[in-house]
């Protein structure tokens, strides 16, 4: 409905009419309104209910409406502009102005500088012009000029529009000057030059020619040069006995008569300013540094002259004008210098030893026959002319190395302190001798520092240790003990009883400390010169040994091969199960390879690869070789409970010969299966349990020989005082190996643990390495003994990441990770799926629609039973084994530092999960169906770019429109039949713009209707299609059997 035209007419006491056309639906109808008080008192249209409708009709009503608003808005006051506006308008459009002119017309316009010189003080005036030129009377209002485009006329023969695009090119630049020197204050005709614009303003007319006004106020026409300029400094005899030094100009140019007078001269931040003739020279930095300072004394006169009286003549010499003659050319009257050159500073040092061990020394300074102490205010005879700088050096020098004088005040002493002894043999007697005569006392001479003796060590390997023979020449056994007591002080030497020095600081004493330090070996053992070490500590005593000088170091063939080995395993002759090679990463393949070399030496290790980089497959890889070969004892594979399934599963696909047997379900259940491996261990080949359960049947492990231990998720036993790591640690095993992509979370502490299982002994005690390492590491900071760990535990540790490997992984790798029931979350399972499965075999859900609803309605019950009952029971108080593995897999991805997207079907699950998230401090995002879209494109930005490191988001409302590639992991956690409306969700992350490989890791609970889904997937193509694009389900192509088979149990 739309007013076409509606008209007015005021009666008397505020009656009114209002006549108006009406247009509806195409018609068009007349209205008259007589109104009163302000309300409708009769009416008419020309409609059909115009008159026989009891009340007011809808057009009626719509010009009453229409009439009422117009009131109001006429009603309201009349708004002037304000005068603010009226300067924006005015000004905005001289600038469109200016740039419509700037398009058309050539910048022609010139802006020139005139430097004034007045005393100290440079200022800067400007005129404008084209060919006339202007003077610019006041520089703020030129400014504001040119910010606002105003149009300005300066006389008959310039006026234009000021903008920057109207002056030539060589004038933007000053007029950036002018612009950021002159401030909003009052009207100035000239901008004065600080030391920071004076260089700017060179900077910008070097090589080109200025009007400059010198101080007696001529204007004349200037080169600006980059250049030195040479002064001519005459100096004549004065007086009775004075000089008289004069400048008298810039040295002439090649072809010139004579100097030309310097008209002044002036700094600015880095270079000096020099005004003479038609040039104004820019001084290098150097030539500023040197003369700075002398030509601005000079200027000071108005004579450019100076006096120097005799006394001060060979200071003035020797400090003033030899300095400056690199620029400047002397003009010498009967003057000869070499007449006034003082004597030079002599300078000696006598060193000798005082009572109870000290250490003197008397210092003298001369000057010709005059001789005094540097320490002593003595005032010398005011013929002598000192060097300040001299006598200054060597006071710095004695004043490092000594601290005291003796009580008579002449020698300087040190005393009690072998330290600063030491440090001035070592160190300051050269420094000494560089500053002048030394001389030592025949006593003094005894307290040489001598060279450290030279060590020699064999060693060789066999039988898992290390034998070493040590020779340190003749040394006794009183001075080793003393001197590892001096190392293990930290002191840089040990003093003999003769007062002779051996330095510690390198050598061959060095090593011998350091091994007795770092690697354990007792003073009893170095003064038997036979020292036995564990295997293990080959690689780091190889590295000690081979990168110290003052030692010769033999190695048998046996240790080479064995450090060599471990070191290059790359060029191992081992080769992976021929089952595994066309399986096998390259890194992982040298991952086994690894494996396989350390344990062939009877060493354990830390596979710290990356999560997701296939840590598990290098170790079934090492255990299918091991039992292809004949291996009779089993192994043990201890993980977290949510896990153990998983290795089972992987075992089974990866190496299907292997007779693995996962240790799990009831108390007495455990006891029968492990009293069974107990009594024929050779039918048993892999054993997977859990850090809870090994806790609980440590006694019933302990009658077994295991070949193997591995345990995964090694960061379980990082407090090594629970029962859990005592356990771990108790079992009889011939090699250890751990896997961990975070092998420390919290403290260094957990890395001795882990060592401790691996190698008991290899990181020592553990007072000992958080003395030595785990408090100079993380409270001090100290480099060197981090560099000391990580050379130690290096062969020891492999860790890649995936930046490492990318070229190796396809872009996305997806694994499944297995849980399984237990207790009260299997009970209800299977309650619900025999009562599932009687309905069906019975026809219970009839044959309609309706009944094809009821068996959906079954299914998502048993799977959101899989996921955790309490989606479907309020009053369940159990624990959920998928939460429990997916909480798993969440934290090693966040301890290793990774992005995580989190995919489920239900959102009452995701809300579990973050609550659950919530308690273990782990932050997170969610996204569901009921998120507003600002508030979704909020959090998909958040998460790019904060550190929150979980999204969880429900599968139908990650299926479009997110780009969420900050992330490399996700987690499906639960499965569907459209593997396409999973593979959507998955790529919200892996698709264009993601740098990072992505891993995928999909949660199914073992013998459940889940396993059952993905078993099906992988046989029947049709079932991805059983589901229509809006996401129901279609149950028209499954059939009864089907159905069946989607929840049987194994």
């Amino acid at each position: 409905m739309k007013i076409v035209r509606m008209n007015t007419s005021s009666f008397w006491k505020g009656e009114a009419g209002v006549k108006g056309l009406v247009e509806d639906q195409g018609e068009t109808f007349e209205v008259n309104l007589y109104l009163g008080s302000g309300r409708v008192r009769d009416y008419s249209c020309s409609c059909s209910k115009g008159n026989s409708y009891r009340g007011m009709c809808a057009h009626g009503e719509a010009l009453f409406a229409y009439y009422n608003q117009q009131r109001e808005e006429a009603s309201k006051p009349t708004v002037h502009t304000s005068s603010q506006v009226h300067t924006m308008i005015r000004e905005y459009t001289n600038r469109e102005v200016a740039l419509i002119l700037a398009e058309e017309v050539d910048a022609q316009v010139r802006l020139e500088p005139v430097l004034i010189l007045d005393g100290k003080d440079t200022r800067l005036e400007f005129e404008v012009g084209i060919t006339r030129f202007y003077a610019v009377r006041d520089l703020r209002a030129f400014k504001e000029a040119v910010e606002n485009g105003a149009h300005v006329a300066y006389g008959k023969d310039l006026s234009f529009h000021h903008h920057k695009s109207a002056f030539t090119d060589s004038s933007r630049e000053l007029l950036a000057l002018l612009m950021g020197g002159v401030q909003n204050q009052k009207a100035v005709r000239s901008l004065t030059l600080n030391r920071m614009n004076r260089d700017q303003f060179f900077e910008i007319m070097s090589g080109r020619t200025a009007k400059v006004q010198l101080p007696g106020g001529n204007r004349v026409m200037m080169d600006m040069e980059d250049s030195d300029p040479v002064v001519s400094l005459k100096v004549e005899k004065t007086g009775r006995d004075g000089l008289k030094a004069s400048l008298m100009g810039v040295a002439p140019m090649k072809g010139s008569e004579g100097p030309r007078q310097v008209a002044g001269c002036f700094r600015g931040e880095r270079f000096l300013y020099v005004v003479s003739g038609q040039r104004l020279y820019r001084c290098s930095e150097s030539c500023t540094q040197v003369m700075g300072l002398f030509m601005e004394q000079m200027c000071m006169e108005r004579d450019e002259s100076v006096m120097v009286g005799q006394r001060d003549i060979p200071l003035f010499y020797e400090r003033v004008i030899k300095h400056i003659l690199p620029y400047c050319r002397l003009m010498l009257e009967d003057v000869d210098f070499k007449d006034y050159e003082p004597e030079p500073l002599k300078v000696s040092f006598r060193f000798d030893t005082g009572e109870d061990g000290a250490l003197v020394m008397e210092p003298t300074l001369a000057y010709g026959g005059y001789e005094f102490h540097p320490l002593e205010d003595e005032k010398l005879p005011r013929t002598i002319c000192r060097d300040v700088p001299g006598e200054f050096r060597v006071s710095q020098l004695i004043h490092k190395y000594f601290k005291y004088k003796d009580p008579e005040g002449i020698r300087l002493v040190i005393r009690n302190d072998e330290d600063e002894i030491y440090r001035l043999m070592t160190e300051g007697m050269d420094e000494f001798r560089s500053m002048g005569d030394v001389y030592v006392s025949e006593n003094l001479r005894q307290w040489k520092v001598l060279a450290p003796p030279r060590v020699t060590v064999g060693a060789s390997a066999a039988g898992g240790w290390l034998e070493l023979d040590v020779d340190m020449g003749d040394m006794n056994s009183q001075e080793l003990n003393r001197i590892l007591a001096a190392y293990s002080q930290k002191k840089k030497y040990y003093r003999l009883k003769n007062g002779q020095f051996l330095g510690l600081d390198e050598g061959g004493l060095t090593v011998i400390s350091r091994m007795a330090s770092e690697l354990g070996v007792t003073r009893k053992e170095l003064q038997s010169g036979k020292v036995r070490l564990p295997a293990y500590r080959a690689f780091y005593l190889d590295y000690l040994l081979k990168e110290s000088t003052g030692v010769t170091y033999y190695r048998d063939q046996m240790l080479k091969a064995m450090v060599r080995s471990v070191k290059s395993v790359e060029d191992s002759d081992f080769t992976a199960p021929e089952r595994l090679r066309g399986v096998l990463r390259e890194y992982q393949r040298i991952g086994y390879v690894w494996l396989r070399t350390l344990d062939s030496y009877g060493f354990g290790g830390i596979l710290a690869d990356d999560m997701g980089l296939g840590k598990t497959i290098q170790i079934i890889a090492l255990l299918e070789d091991a039992y292809g070969s004949g291996e009779q004892s089993p192994s043990l594979i201890i993980c977290p409970a949510s896990l153990v399934y998983n290795w089972e599963h992987e075992i089974r696909r990866f190496a299907p010969d292997l007779k693995v047997l996962s240790v799990v379900g009831s108390s007495s259940e455990r006891e029968v299966l492990l009293n069974e491996v107990g009594r024929n261990p050779q039918d048993y080949q892999v054993i997977v349990t859990s850090y809870d359960l090994l806790r609980r049947d440590v006694g019933l492990y302990e009658a077994i020989h295991f070949r193997y231990q591995v345990i995964d998720e090694a960061q379980y036993i990082k407090n090594a005082s629970t029962q859990s790591a005592r356990a771990v640690k108790s079992l009889d095993v011939q090699t250890r190996f751990a896997l961990t992509g975070t092998p420390v979370e919290n403290r260094l502490g957990e890395l001795w643990s882990i060592f401790d299982y691996l190698m008991p002994g290899f990181l020592f005690g553990s007072q000992f390495f958080k003395r030595e390492y785990e408090i100079p590491i993380v409270r001090e900071g100290d480099g060197a003994a981090l560099k000391r760990l990580k050379r130690l535990i290096g062969p020891f540790v492999l860790r890649r990441v995936k930046k490492d490997v990318l070229k190796e992984l396809p872009d996305k790798m997806e694994e499944v990770v297995y849980s399984n029931f237990e207790t009260e979350q299997k009970k209800l399972y299977a309650a619900n799926a025999a009562k599932f499965k009687e309905k069906l075999s019975t026809g219970g859900f009839g044959q309609a629609g309706e009944g094809k609803l009821q068996i959906l309605a079954e299914l998502m019950r048993l799977r959101q039973i899989c996921c955790d009952p309490r989606l479907c029971y309020d009053n369940y108080r159990g624990s959920s084994a998928k939460l429990e593995t997916c909480m798993d897999l969440v934290r090693r991805g966040v301890a290793g530092g990774h992005k995580i997207l989190l995919f489920s079907q239900f959102t009452s699950m995701l809300d579990i999960i973050y609550t659950r998230f919530e308690k273990e401090g782990i932050m997170s995002h969610m996204l569901t169906g009921a998120t507003s879209k600002e508030e979704r494109i909020r959090l998909v930005g958040d998460f790019g770019k904060d550190e929150v490191p979980v999204f969880l988001i429900s599968l139908k409302a990650g299926g479009t429109g997110l780009n969420l590639t900050a992330a490399d992991i996700v987690i499906h956690y639960d499965p569907w039949w459209n593997v396409a409306a999973q593979n959507q969700a998955t790529d919200r992350t892996h698709r264009i713009g993601q740098d990072k490989q992505v891993t995928v890791y999909k949660l199914i609970t073992r013998n459940t209707i889940e396993e059952n889904i993905l078993k099906l997937q992988e046989a029947k193509s049709h079932l991805a299609d059983a589901v229509v694009p809006e996401g129901t389900i279609s149950f028209g192509s499954l059939t009864r059997d089907d159905i069946l088979n989607i929840i049987k149990e194994e």
